[in-house]
């Protein structure tokens, strides 16, 4: 099923929306962009579930992913640039989008800690609610990251 410019108009801006918010730790936003019961989850290359300082970066709400990135991106400078996206509508009120994506990331008030660069995949899935379409779900594959050596 074709997906009609409007629909891809609206979830491609909310996901720069969503790069955006996440860059200058604007969490508190993405009641505009994901539902309530959104899921949320981050995978490495090697097909694992990302776990870092005893988390596993899988949440099963918008609160969870929200209390957790807001406190994390704190202490941390990010900056993200995604691809457009390939749509599939699977329903009248379904889409999966998959956005290719690179990050940089690192300590802020350093120039090196913690800095490097990442990329992947995002797999998403936004149903529409009344006239407008929200993230159900996102899945981001990692394919790399690469840190400077000391």
């Amino acid at each position: 099923m074709a997906v009609s410019p409007e629909a891809a108009a609206i979830i491609q801006r909310k996901k720069l929306q969503y790069c955006r918010w996440a860059d200058h730790n604007q969490f508190h936003l993405f009641d505009q962009i994901a539902l309530p019961e959104a899921t949320f989850s981050f995978w490495k290359a090697d097909g694992t579930i990302y776990h870092e300082f005893g988390v596993d970066y899988s949440f099963r709400s918008r609160e969870e992913f929200i209390n957790h990135f807001t406190t994390a991106f704190k202490s941390l400078q990010s900056y993200h640039m995604i691809t457009p996206a390939e749509f599939e509508q699977t329903s009248p009120d379904e889409i999966n989008a998959i956005f290719g994506c690179i990050y940089h990331a690192g300590i802020k008030g350093s120039d090196t800690e913690g800095h490097g660069t990442g990329g992947g995949h995002y797999h998403e899935t936004w149903v529409r609610k009344g006239g407008d379409w929200f993230m159900k779900d996102l899945k981001f594959e990692r394919i790399y990251w690469k840190a400077p050596s000391s």
